[in-house]
């Protein structure tokens, strides 16, 4: 670089891109909250019992060969 310059990890290390890194991880983790809340991480079977009482009762015991 020429003189007078500073190397790219400083460059970025500036309280602008502080700033921005930090809103990125905030808005990353709300979006991960989100999908967590929406239960995303879940198949449609898993996510439909979801909160239903009775989804412990109608389950049909495994059986056993």
């Amino acid at each position: 670089m020429a003189t007078g310059r500073r190397d790219k990890k400083q460059l970025k290390n500036r309280p602008k891109y502080k700033q921005k890194r930090r809103l990125k991880d905030r808005r990353m983790k709300a979006r991960k909250k989100a999908q967590h809340k929406r239960g995303l991480g879940r198949n449609k079977a898993r996510r439909s019992k979801r909160g239903s009482k009775t989804a412990k009762r109608n389950r049909t015991p495994s059986k056993k060969k």
